[in-house]
């Protein structure tokens, strides 16, 4: 394929062992050789390092672009937050965070942003995405064996009843006896996350109660 243009166009061409044409038109970067079963005039080929570079710089950008949006994200949690408390509070926090705001999987949602900046503001230990076999856990509270859950929406249906049936067993028997899963709605985190923590506990009393 391509064979007149290619000879048309000083292309090296070499026959391999079964005899059919192997094309090696320049690397469109660095003009080194590339190995092409066929030749079209006017494509681009890119050598492996140059298509690595290539990969390496997209990724950079990527994550460049990422971040960004996960600054304009930390700005809106900053905002809510300053509608339900005093935000100068949470100044040290806030830097806390946006020294991690690169990290890959952390902070997809204002809502988990929020919640860390309010975990930190109180002093409490914790752990974003955590991997548990093949599940990630939005945030592990060690100290108070809590594994919290930012849930955009509850859903009730049978099928994702079973899903987190499941997935809860896998996760609590991981972390060991003693520990509790617990769903914080998205909705509830924007009304006001300074009562997180203390719907933790309430929930933690409440449970413990029912087990008695």
């Amino acid at each position: 394929m391509g064979w007149h243009e290619a000879v048309e166009d000083g292309i090296t061409i070499v026959k391999d062992q079964r005899g059919s044409n192997c094309y090696y038109p320049p690397c469109h970067i660095c003009d080194t050789p590339v190995y092409s079963w066929s030749y079209i005039r006017g494509a681009k080929y890119t050598c492996k390092d140059c298509r690595a570079e290539l990969v390496r710089q997209e990724r950079e950008e990527g994550s460049a672009i990422s971040t960004d949006k996960k600054q304009i994200k930390l700005q809106n949690a900053m905002k809510r937050i300053s509608k339900v408390a005093d935000i100068s509070h949470y100044s040290d926090a806030a830097h806390l965070v946006e020294e991690s705001l690169n990290r890959t999987g952390w902070y997809q949602s204002t809502e988990e942003i929020m919640v860390a900046l309010e975990l930190i503001r109180r002093g409490i230990k914790a752990f974003h995405q955590v991997k548990i076999f093949d599940y990630s856990v939005d945030f592990i509270l060690p100290e108070m064996k809590v594994a919290l859950e930012i849930d955009g929406k509850i859903y009730h249906g049978k099928d994702r009843q079973k899903y987190e049936s499941i997935r809860d067993e896998v996760i609590t028997s991981k972390l060991g006896e003693g520990w509790e899963i617990i769903r914080i709605t998205t909705d509830n985190i924007n009304k006001n996350v300074t009562k997180l923590v203390p719907g933790i506990n309430a929930v933690l009393k409440r449970r413990r109660l029912e087990r008695g």
